[in-house]
Protein backbone atom coordinates (compact mmCIF):
# COMPACT_ATOMS: atom_id res chain seq x y z
CA UNK A 1 0.00 0.00 0.00
CA UNK A 2 2.81 2.24 0.37
CA UNK A 3 3.09 2.51 -3.50
CA UNK A 4 -0.28 4.01 -3.54
CA UNK A 5 1.18 7.28 -1.10
CA UNK A 6 2.97 8.61 -4.20
CA UNK A 7 -0.10 8.99 -5.96
CA UNK A 8 -2.37 10.68 -3.71
CA UNK A 9 -2.77 11.86 -0.27
CA UNK A 10 -6.31 10.44 0.15
CA UNK A 11 -6.09 6.86 0.14
CA UNK A 12 -8.57 4.25 1.55
CA UNK A 13 -7.44 0.62 2.52
CA UNK A 14 -10.55 -1.86 2.38
CA UNK A 15 -8.22 -4.97 2.43
CA UNK A 16 -5.20 -6.08 1.88
CA UNK A 17 -5.47 -6.02 -1.50
CA UNK A 18 -8.29 -3.52 -2.01
CA UNK A 19 -8.38 0.34 -1.84
CA UNK A 20 -9.69 3.42 -3.16
CA UNK A 21 -7.78 7.18 -4.08
CA UNK A 22 -9.48 10.17 -4.00
CA UNK A 23 -7.45 12.18 -7.31
CA UNK A 24 -9.45 15.42 -6.51
CA UNK A 25 -6.75 17.88 -6.93
CA UNK A 26 -3.64 15.47 -8.48
CA UNK A 27 -4.23 16.56 -11.81
CA UNK A 28 -1.94 19.14 -12.63
CA UNK A 29 1.04 16.93 -10.44
CA UNK A 30 0.46 13.70 -12.12
CA UNK A 31 -2.37 14.05 -15.37
CA UNK A 32 -5.22 12.44 -15.95
CA UNK A 33 -7.48 9.30 -14.13
CA UNK A 34 -5.96 7.09 -16.91
CA UNK A 35 -2.77 8.30 -16.99
CA UNK A 36 -2.41 7.52 -12.86
CA UNK A 37 -3.77 4.30 -13.66
CA UNK A 38 -1.79 3.38 -15.61
CA UNK A 39 1.48 4.97 -13.90
CA UNK A 40 0.00 2.69 -10.69
CA UNK A 41 -0.14 -0.89 -12.79
CA UNK A 42 3.82 -0.16 -14.11
CA UNK A 43 4.67 0.87 -10.05
CA UNK A 44 3.11 -2.27 -8.75
CA UNK A 45 4.45 -4.94 -11.35
CA UNK A 46 8.18 -2.97 -11.17
CA UNK A 47 8.24 -3.08 -7.39
CA UNK A 48 6.46 -6.28 -6.71
CA UNK A 49 6.09 -8.13 -9.81
CA UNK A 50 2.23 -8.72 -9.29
CA UNK A 51 -0.48 -7.30 -11.89
CA UNK A 52 -3.52 -5.35 -10.31
CA UNK A 53 -6.56 -4.56 -11.99
CA UNK A 54 -7.77 -0.87 -12.01
CA UNK A 55 -10.97 1.07 -12.24
CA UNK A 56 -11.77 4.67 -12.03
CA UNK A 57 -15.11 6.34 -11.96
CA UNK A 58 -16.79 9.39 -10.27
CA UNK A 59 -17.68 6.94 -7.52
CA UNK A 60 -16.69 4.71 -5.56
CA UNK A 61 -19.20 2.12 -6.10
CA UNK A 62 -18.98 2.44 -10.02
CA UNK A 63 -15.15 2.61 -9.64
CA UNK A 64 -14.97 -0.70 -7.47
CA UNK A 65 -17.62 -2.18 -11.04
CA UNK A 66 -14.94 -1.20 -13.35
CA UNK A 67 -12.37 -2.71 -11.34
CA UNK A 68 -13.88 -6.31 -11.27
CA UNK A 69 -14.96 -5.52 -14.87
CA UNK A 70 -11.34 -5.10 -15.83
CA UNK A 71 -9.66 -8.52 -13.77
CA UNK A 72 -7.25 -10.06 -14.43
CA UNK A 73 -4.79 -7.22 -15.43
CA UNK A 74 -7.44 -4.24 -16.46
CA UNK A 75 -7.48 -0.85 -16.59
CA UNK A 76 -11.10 0.52 -17.11
CA UNK A 77 -12.22 4.42 -16.44
CA UNK A 78 -16.18 5.55 -16.73
CA UNK A 79 -16.62 9.10 -17.40
CA UNK A 80 -19.09 10.50 -15.17
CA UNK A 81 -21.29 11.67 -17.98
CA UNK A 82 -21.18 8.04 -19.46
CA UNK A 83 -22.06 6.30 -16.08
CA UNK A 84 -25.56 5.45 -16.35
CA UNK A 85 -25.05 4.32 -19.69
CA UNK A 86 -22.19 2.17 -19.14
CA UNK A 87 -23.96 0.59 -16.18
CA UNK A 88 -27.58 0.12 -17.96
CA UNK A 89 -26.64 -3.28 -19.67
CA UNK A 90 -24.30 -4.93 -16.88
CA UNK A 91 -26.15 -7.24 -14.54
CA UNK A 92 -27.52 -6.36 -11.18
CA UNK A 93 -25.24 -8.78 -9.44
CA UNK A 94 -22.19 -7.15 -10.05
CA UNK A 95 -23.68 -3.94 -7.41
CA UNK A 96 -21.94 -4.68 -4.39
CA UNK A 97 -24.47 -5.88 -1.76
CA UNK A 98 -27.07 -7.19 -4.02
CA UNK A 99 -26.61 -10.98 -3.90
CA UNK A 100 -28.23 -14.03 -5.23
CA UNK A 101 -31.27 -14.05 -2.80
CA UNK A 102 -32.30 -10.56 -4.01
CA UNK A 103 -30.68 -11.44 -7.67
CA UNK A 104 -34.16 -14.11 -7.59
CA UNK A 105 -36.61 -11.58 -6.25
CA UNK A 106 -35.65 -9.10 -9.09
CA UNK A 107 -36.64 -11.78 -11.68
CA UNK A 108 -39.02 -12.23 -10.70
CA UNK A 109 -40.02 -8.78 -11.10
CA UNK A 110 -38.47 -9.00 -14.50
CA UNK A 111 -35.35 -7.31 -13.41
CA UNK A 112 -31.82 -8.46 -14.34
CA UNK A 113 -29.49 -5.58 -15.64
CA UNK A 114 -29.03 -1.96 -14.38
CA UNK A 115 -30.86 -0.59 -16.39
CA UNK A 116 -34.07 -2.35 -15.70
CA UNK A 117 -33.77 -1.71 -12.48
CA UNK A 118 -32.84 1.95 -12.45
CA UNK A 119 -36.21 2.30 -14.49
CA UNK A 120 -38.47 -0.24 -11.96
CA UNK A 121 -41.30 1.58 -10.52
CA UNK A 122 -40.45 2.32 -6.65
CA UNK A 123 -43.90 0.55 -5.37
CA UNK A 124 -42.64 -2.91 -6.78
CA UNK A 125 -39.12 -2.34 -4.97
CA UNK A 126 -40.87 -1.30 -1.74
CA UNK A 127 -43.60 -4.07 -1.81
CA UNK A 128 -40.23 -6.78 -2.00
CA UNK A 129 -37.45 -4.97 -0.12
CA UNK A 130 -38.73 -2.52 2.28
CA UNK A 131 -38.17 0.82 2.60
CA UNK A 132 -34.53 -0.15 1.28
CA UNK A 133 -36.07 -0.92 -1.70
CA UNK A 134 -36.15 2.23 -3.84
CA UNK A 135 -32.22 3.32 -2.82
CA UNK A 136 -31.57 0.12 -5.14
CA UNK A 137 -32.33 2.20 -8.04
CA UNK A 138 -29.57 4.92 -6.80
CA UNK A 139 -27.03 2.36 -6.96
CA UNK A 140 -28.09 1.22 -10.42
CA UNK A 141 -27.39 4.55 -12.04
CA UNK A 142 -23.78 4.73 -9.70
CA UNK A 143 -25.14 6.97 -7.16
CA UNK A 144 -22.68 6.73 -4.10
CA UNK A 145 -21.93 9.60 -1.99
CA UNK A 146 -19.44 7.95 0.03
CA UNK A 147 -15.89 9.48 0.40
CA UNK A 148 -12.76 8.29 0.42
CA UNK A 149 -12.33 7.76 4.00
CA UNK A 150 -8.33 7.74 5.39
CA UNK A 151 -9.34 6.82 8.71
CA UNK A 152 -8.00 10.41 10.33
CA UNK A 153 -9.31 11.01 13.70
CA UNK A 154 -11.24 7.85 13.01
CA UNK A 155 -14.02 7.13 14.97
CA UNK A 156 -14.51 3.34 14.53
CA UNK A 157 -12.66 1.05 12.64
CA UNK A 158 -14.04 -2.79 11.21
CA UNK A 159 -15.00 -5.08 9.27
CA UNK A 160 -17.94 -6.63 6.33
CA UNK A 161 -18.80 -8.73 4.14
CA UNK A 162 -21.10 -9.56 1.61
CA UNK A 163 -21.76 -13.31 1.03
CA UNK A 164 -21.83 -15.06 -1.47
CA UNK A 165 -24.81 -17.24 -0.26
CA UNK A 166 -27.04 -16.46 2.49
CA UNK A 167 -25.64 -17.93 5.37
CA UNK A 168 -28.12 -19.10 8.18
CA UNK A 169 -25.63 -21.91 10.29
CA UNK A 170 -24.72 -20.46 13.87
CA UNK A 171 -21.54 -22.22 13.60
CA UNK A 172 -20.78 -20.68 10.03
CA UNK A 173 -21.67 -17.34 10.70
CA UNK A 174 -19.14 -17.41 13.92
CA UNK A 175 -16.31 -18.53 11.88
CA UNK A 176 -17.13 -15.99 9.33
CA UNK A 177 -17.14 -13.17 12.48
CA UNK A 178 -13.83 -14.82 13.62
CA UNK A 179 -12.33 -14.08 10.39
CA UNK A 180 -13.31 -10.23 10.57
CA UNK A 181 -12.28 -9.74 14.02
CA UNK A 182 -9.27 -11.06 13.38
CA UNK A 183 -8.33 -8.85 10.43
CA UNK A 184 -10.12 -5.88 12.68
CA UNK A 185 -7.95 -6.64 16.07
CA UNK A 186 -4.31 -6.50 13.64
CA UNK A 187 -5.64 -3.46 11.76
CA UNK A 188 -6.31 -1.82 15.76
CA UNK A 189 -2.52 -3.03 16.76
CA UNK A 190 -1.35 -1.35 13.56
CA UNK A 191 -2.89 2.10 14.46
CA UNK A 192 -1.94 1.54 18.70
CA UNK A 193 -5.39 1.85 19.49
CA UNK A 194 -7.79 0.44 21.82
CA UNK A 195 -11.26 -0.03 21.75
CA UNK A 196 -13.95 0.12 23.86
CA UNK A 197 -17.07 -0.94 22.24
CA UNK A 198 -17.45 -3.69 19.65
CA UNK A 199 -20.53 -3.67 17.25
CA UNK A 200 -22.23 -6.69 15.29
CA UNK A 201 -23.80 -5.72 11.95
CA UNK A 202 -26.51 -8.21 9.88
CA UNK A 203 -28.01 -7.81 7.05
CA UNK A 204 -30.98 -10.23 6.45
CA UNK A 205 -32.07 -11.75 2.65
CA UNK A 206 -34.80 -8.34 2.64
CA UNK A 207 -31.75 -6.07 3.13
CA UNK A 208 -32.77 -4.68 6.39
CA UNK A 209 -30.04 -3.82 8.66
CA UNK A 210 -29.53 -4.03 12.09
CA UNK A 211 -26.65 -3.58 14.77
CA UNK A 212 -26.05 -4.50 17.95
CA UNK A 213 -23.14 -3.23 20.72
CA UNK A 214 -21.82 -4.28 23.88
CA UNK A 215 -18.73 -2.38 25.94
CA UNK A 216 -16.13 -4.28 26.47
CA UNK A 217 -14.86 -5.04 30.46
CA UNK A 218 -11.16 -3.79 29.35
CA UNK A 219 -10.27 -1.63 26.38
CA UNK A 220 -8.78 -4.12 24.33
CA UNK A 221 -7.31 -4.44 20.41
CA UNK A 222 -7.04 -8.39 20.95
CA UNK A 223 -8.90 -10.62 19.19
CA UNK A 224 -10.02 -12.68 22.13
CA UNK A 225 -12.30 -10.19 23.75
CA UNK A 226 -13.35 -8.88 20.67
CA UNK A 227 -14.81 -12.02 19.48
CA UNK A 228 -15.92 -13.37 22.69
CA UNK A 229 -18.01 -9.78 22.67
CA UNK A 230 -19.55 -10.14 19.09
CA UNK A 231 -20.04 -13.92 19.20
CA UNK A 232 -22.30 -12.98 22.53
CA UNK A 233 -23.90 -10.71 20.18
CA UNK A 234 -24.33 -12.85 17.65
CA UNK A 235 -26.38 -15.67 20.04
CA UNK A 236 -28.74 -13.30 20.69
CA UNK A 237 -29.33 -11.69 17.12
CA UNK A 238 -29.36 -14.32 15.33
CA UNK A 239 -32.43 -16.75 15.74
CA UNK A 240 -31.20 -19.26 12.65
CA UNK A 241 -32.72 -16.95 10.00
CA UNK A 242 -30.47 -16.36 6.67
CA UNK A 243 -28.05 -13.81 6.34
CA UNK A 244 -26.42 -12.03 3.27
CA UNK A 245 -23.79 -9.65 4.85
CA UNK A 246 -22.27 -9.88 8.52
CA UNK A 247 -19.75 -7.37 9.95
CA UNK A 248 -17.75 -5.84 13.06
CA UNK A 249 -16.57 -2.69 13.86
CA UNK A 250 -14.73 -1.53 16.98
CA UNK A 251 -15.22 2.30 18.58
CA UNK A 252 -14.74 4.55 21.47
CA UNK A 253 -10.99 4.53 21.53
CA UNK A 254 -8.18 4.82 23.64
CA UNK A 255 -4.45 4.40 23.77
CA UNK A 256 -4.31 3.72 27.49
CA UNK A 257 -4.22 0.16 27.81
CA UNK A 258 -5.67 -0.84 31.70
CA UNK A 259 -4.78 -4.25 33.49
CA UNK A 260 -7.51 -6.33 34.13
CA UNK A 261 -8.76 -6.84 37.61
CA UNK A 262 -9.02 -11.05 36.97
CA UNK A 263 -7.56 -12.84 34.20
CA UNK A 264 -4.32 -11.32 33.75
CA UNK A 265 -2.28 -14.49 33.17
CA UNK A 266 -4.54 -15.26 30.40
CA UNK A 267 -4.43 -12.10 28.98
CA UNK A 268 -1.19 -11.51 29.10
CA UNK A 269 -0.41 -14.94 27.46
CA UNK A 270 -2.69 -14.11 24.53
CA UNK A 271 -0.81 -10.84 24.70
CA UNK A 272 2.25 -12.76 24.39
CA UNK A 273 0.82 -15.03 21.83
CA UNK A 274 -0.43 -12.21 19.63
CA UNK A 275 3.08 -10.26 19.57
CA UNK A 276 4.73 -13.24 17.78
CA UNK A 277 1.77 -14.03 15.42
CA UNK A 278 2.05 -9.97 14.40
CA UNK A 279 5.71 -10.47 14.41
CA UNK A 280 5.11 -13.91 11.65
CA UNK A 281 2.97 -12.18 9.59
CA UNK A 282 5.24 -8.69 9.50
CA UNK A 283 8.14 -10.89 8.36
CA UNK A 284 6.51 -13.76 6.02
CA UNK A 285 3.09 -12.03 5.38
CA UNK A 286 -0.41 -11.87 6.68
CA UNK A 287 -0.96 -15.59 5.82
CA UNK A 288 1.55 -16.76 8.10
CA UNK A 289 -0.26 -17.45 10.73
CA UNK A 290 -3.90 -18.35 10.69
CA UNK A 291 -6.11 -20.03 13.04
CA UNK A 292 -7.19 -24.12 12.75
CA UNK A 293 -10.74 -22.38 12.35
CA UNK A 294 -10.45 -20.03 9.65
CA UNK A 295 -8.67 -22.98 7.61
CA UNK A 296 -11.69 -24.81 4.93
CA UNK A 297 -11.06 -28.90 4.75
CA UNK A 298 -8.71 -28.96 2.16
CA UNK A 299 -7.16 -25.87 1.91
CA UNK A 300 -3.67 -26.56 2.60
CA UNK A 301 -3.79 -29.94 0.49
Amino acid sequence: MELLDAWSPVIEQVSVDEAYLDLAGTTQLHGDADRVARGLKRAVKEKTGLTISVGGAASKLVAKIASGASKPDGLLIVPPDEQVAWLAPRPVGEIPGIGPVAQRTLRELGITTCGQLAAAPDDHLLRRFGAHGPDLKLLAIGEDESPVDTGDDRKSLGREMTLDDDVADPHALETLLLGLVESVSHSLRNEHLLARTVTLKLKDTEFQSFTRQVKLPQPSDLSGPIFEAARALLKKAARGEPYRLIGVSTSDFTTDEQLPLFGGAASARERAITSAADKMRAKYGDDAVTRARLIEPGEDE
